[in-house]
């Protein structure tokens, strides 16, 4: 776990075997929440839960810590532990208000033009294990609308990769969600995983501009202006 400021933390979570690599996941960790406790933005899948519980422990905290979990959309890798998480602790979850949680499925063929130097054996191996996830879906408590205050934070509706996307930016830190990747240079949300790409690339050239110090992105590298 990183720490970026004085109440900001960076919980690095591992996705292995995705399209041939190893995805990284930044969850975000803020002291002071709406509620009083730590507030995470997104989650991780399950299989990270004990590794997000044992990060937490490295810095003096716990699960029953967590009072606020923001969920920045509805993919399975962002809000597989929300519920958990509730459930355990009596958190508070957070979405936008045209967030859709489901498991929806990625088509081979979308993703076998798109990365042509990935086998596709590995595409195969990804998608069996993505189109069959099995995760609680989360029962959100405050559906937000964009423009809201979170513990310092403003809450930024930034649609395409997902109808209610939301970023947060506040004390010099953008936590941009999919909005932006940082997988070997800035970019797009990948084209097969949005549901409007056109937006999602206003988005991100939106969420670029802004006059961050550091740039969290959900995957990828942490960017410092």
């Amino acid at each position: 776990m990183v720490k970026i400021s004085k109440r900001v933390r960076i919980a690095e979570l591992l996705e292995p075997d995705f399209f041939g690599t190893v995805l990284n996941h930044n969850v975000v960790v803020i002291e002071n929440g709406p509620n009083g406790g730590l507030m995470l933005v997104d989650t991780s899948l399950p299989e990270n839960f004990e590794t997000l519980e044992k990060l937490l422990k490295s810095w003096g905290y716990s699960i029953s810590d967590i009072s606020d979990v923001v969920i920045t959309h509805s993919h399975p890798d962002h809000f597989g532990n929300a519920e958990r998480i509730k459930r355990e602790a009596r958190a508070k979850i957070y979405a936008h208000e045209l967030e859709e949680f489901k498991i929806e499925k990625v088509d081979f063929n979308e993703v076998k033009n798109a990365l042509k130097s990935v086998s596709e054996e590995e595409i195969k191996k990804t998608l069996d294990r993505i189109n069959n996830m099995k995760i609680e879906i989360p029962s959100v408590d405050i559906k937000l609308k964009g423009g809201e205050d979170l513990a310092g934070f403003k809450v930024l509706h930034v649609p395409g990769h997902t109808k209610g996307h939301i970023a947060l930016f506040g004390e010099g830190i953008l936590i941009a969600g999919d909005a932006v990747r940082n997988v070997d240079e800035l970019s797009p949300p990948l084209k097969f995983f949005c549901w409007d790409y056109e937006k999602a690339v206003n988005s991100f050239k939106f969420l670029v501009s802004l006059p961050y110090k550091i740039l969290v992105p959900y995957h990828g590298e942490l960017v410092i202006a």
